[in-house]
């Protein structure tokens, strides 16, 4: 069978952009490797992150709906959720960086991720979008008529003919490479994460986010903590490592060996997620031919669910009006560069000076998170925007640090000549 649009990755990127697509009333055919999309089986973003303006985008959760106003539609949500008031950096002596907005609204909220994408599934589904579960997109043919996707399953192999194909098959970006895009990027590291869900933790606060920075967590990534969908009595391990240090060996460090082993002491693991990451400079140009490659697989990283859904609803429009004889493809594709802040090189200041470990020693960590633990600075989750409001902080303090840390002085203000392969 021939379809209009095929879509590979049935995330909420894919899935939005299957549902936006059968909308506008196109053929669709939605390719995935997992027969059951409300089974999450890989660590991944399960909080709707409430800044304002956040990707060019203020969400509200209300009336069993996640509303994106300004992008002009909503999803369907009324699972269980779990607020985050308080967002905490943590060096290795103690002291706290205090992120939270005034009237203590939430910084994100935690969902149960499963509900979403199986509602957004139910949704394609009576849409007359065809489900193919359990199945791999292995490879893609682009020619000037159309696109031909080789997939296969556990029991037999064949191939998806469509016109047009949109690629959400996550951050590895399996697909564009298959295309040869891959070439215009910068491949830096390949991150492996695991978020445990750990039962008895103690001193764990339920409306935080907590992010211990420096070596004696016995990470070079910040180890996190948060709150858990499995129950009141649960809690959420973030560990972030690489093929020479493993997160499961962190994670045995961590629950041992660092000043949060305490808080372990008597506790279980209920339930871990793992995923393996490649880090990629964003794809600018995220469309080749007859083919888009959108969400977390064309970003440096990922997007956020919210983001994925905003992909999948401009790249399910676009097709509809590339198909109709107009520019989707060129407008999604401006659409992708003003909306996220890693397509513009302001992002390299994350790596460039935002590292904190191992750039800093955990005594200087100390220092520096004492010098504004009395302040709380404005409640946001953005990981560009949150690094440059504590160094905003700490840098009021510069003739302090000038005078009783000359040589930490010294490496903050040099902290622009780190580039991005030196801190992965």
């Amino acid at each position: 069978m021939s379809y209009d649009l095929a879509v590979a990755g049935a995330g909420p990127a894919g899935l939005m952009a299957a549902k936006t697509a059968a909308e506008k009333g196109l053929k669709v055919a939605l390719i995935e490797q997992r027969e059951d999309v409300g089974q999450i089986t890989r660590a991944c973003c399960m909080q709707f992150i409430m800044d304002e303006g956040y990707e060019s985008e203020t969400i509200a959760l209300q009336d069993g709906k996640l509303v994106f106003a300004n992008n002009g539609f909503s999803v369907d949500y009324s699972g269980p959720t779990a607020p985050m008031v308080d967002k905490y950096y943590i060096s290795p002596a103690g002291h706290k960086i205090h992120f939270a907005y005034p009237d203590k609204h939430p910084i994100i909220i935690k969902f149960n991720k499963g509900l979403l994408l199986k509602g957004l599934l139910e949704q394609c589904q009576r849409l007359g979008v065809d489900f193919l579960g359990g199945t791999t997109a292995t490879s893609v043919r682009d020619a000037e008529s159309g696109v031909e996707v080789q997939i296969k399953t556990r029991t037999s192999a064949g191939a998806v003919q469509a016109k047009k194909l949109i690629a959400a098959d996550g951050a590895n970006a399996t697909l564009a490479e298959q295309l040869g895009l891959n070439k215009e990027r910068t491949y830096f590291a390949t991150a492996l994460g695991i978020i445990y869900t750990v039962e008895g933790l103690k001193d764990f606060e339920p409306t935080a986010w907590k992010s211990y920075y420096g070596l004696a967590y016995q990470s070079r990534s910040p180890v996190m903590i948060s709150a858990s969908l499995y129950g009141e009595k649960c809690a959420t391990l973030v560990v972030i490592g690489n093929q020479n240090d493993p997160p499961e060996s962190i994670y045995q460090r961590v629950t041992t060996q660092s000043p949060l082993a305490y808080m372990f002491e008597g506790t279980k693991v209920v339930h871990t997620f793992g995923c393996g990451v490649k880090a990629y400079t964003s794809l600018k140009t995220p469309a080749k031919g007859n083919c888009m490659i959108i969400g977390d697989a064309a970003a440096y990283v990922e997007v956020q669910t919210q983001g994925s859904l905003m992909c999948g609803f401009h790249a399910g429009t676009a097709v509809s009006r590339e198909l109709a004889g107009e520019k989707g493809f060129a407008d999604y594709t401006a659409w992708w560069q003003r909306t996220f802040e890693f397509n513009t090189d302001a992002y390299l200041r994350v790596a460039q000076g935002y590292a904190l470990v191992p750039v800093y020693s955990d005594d200087e960590l100390d220092f520096l998170f004492s010098l504004i633990e009395d302040q709380v600075l404005e409640g946001t989750y953005s990981q560009y925007k949150s690094p440059q409001l504590m160094w905003d902080a700490i840098l009021k303090h510069e003739q302090r640090i000038a005078g009783e840390r000359p040589e930490l002085f010294a490496k903050i203000k040099n902290k622009n000549l780190l580039t991005l392969s030196e801190t992965f």
